[in-house]
């Protein structure tokens, strides 16, 4: 006779074996570094497109961490912040510094540091106030700008020289050849009927009108002469007479200011001679 068999502790065992299994092997998976990892933080101006989060982090070509974070700083200089997690014993130091580098031919970048002075000053960091690490543009990040720039150069130049196709396009066609022929022949027209009619025009008329005009200018010009000179002379003698007229002026204004004088000593005299005197004793 076969026992029952209890299908619920069969189904608990497995899943507890299931369980085991993944335990077991997420610790062996699991990197140990990451608990002495310490946090770190770097900043870049340039773009980071290909940067994912947990990207690696190399010193030297070495990889000593990875990226945690990735976030947009909302200020003026509109940069990107990148949170880092890099081991406890790595010799991160003032003078170290953090560039892009791209990964194999993927596209995918990661972080590479290098330190310019090994004996230079350590950075102290923590959890609630990780130490910035300086960064700097990789020179592959400025080839690939000017690569940007030469490309946009080239595009234009390309559609400089279409728009130049197009319009020697136009004047290519029948309709523009037969329009600037037109044109052609009415300037030579016009440049024949303007070589006829200077050819009647007679030189000697001209020559002889410019005469004539140069001899009245220079009788005008004369009689102007001689009328200012007249004008002049005239002001002159009027000026003298003037002058002559003052001179005989100022004796007669120092007599007649005498004459009034006396008069005005004579007319208090006068007056006071016709006042009556009082009457004297005995009159």
């Amino acid at each position: 006779m076969n026992p029952k068999i209890n299908y619920t502790l069969v189904g608990g065992f497995v899943v507890l074996l299931i369980l085991a299994g993944l335990f077991f092997i997420g610790y062996m998976t699991q990197d140990s570094r990451n608990t002495d990892r310490v946090a770190y933080v770097t900043y870049f101006y340039d773009s980071v497109s290909g940067l994912n989060e947990r990207a690696a982090v190399k010193y030297r070509g070495v990889p000593v961490g990875y990226v945690e974070k990735i976030s947009l700083v909302n200020d003026p200089e509109e940069r990107v912040k990148l949170s880092l997690r890099l081991d406890n014993d790595l010799p991160i130091r003032k003078s170290t510094f953090a560039t892009l580098q791209f990964q194999g031919i993927t596209g995918l970048l990661f972080i590479d540091l290098h330190t310019s002075d090994t004996q230079g000053e350590r950075l102290e960091t923590s959890e609630k106030q990780p130490a910035t690490i300086a960064s700097q543009s990789s020179r592959l990040g400025e080839i690939t700008e000017k690569v940007d720039v030469a490309l946009q150069n080239f595009n234009q130049l390309t559609k400089s020289l279409n728009q130049l196709t197009d319009q020697l396009s136009v004047l290519t066609n029948q309709r523009m050849q037969q329009q600037v022929s037109s044109l052609l022949t009415s300037l030579e027209q016009l440049s024949n009927t303007a070589e006829e009619r200077i050819s009647a025009f007679e030189p000697q008329v001209f020559n002889q009108l410019a005469h004539d005009f140069s001899d009245s200018t220079k009788e005008l010009q004369a009689s102007l002469t001689q009328e200012l000179q007249l004008m002049s002379q005239q002001l002159q003698n009027l000026s003298e007479d003037t002058q002559t007229s003052a001179r005989l002026l100022s004796p007669l204004l120092l007599q007649a200011e005498n004459l009034a004088e006396q008069l005005r000593l004579e007319s208090n005299t006068w007056i006071r001679s016709n006042q009556t005197q009082p009457a004297g004793p005995g009159e």
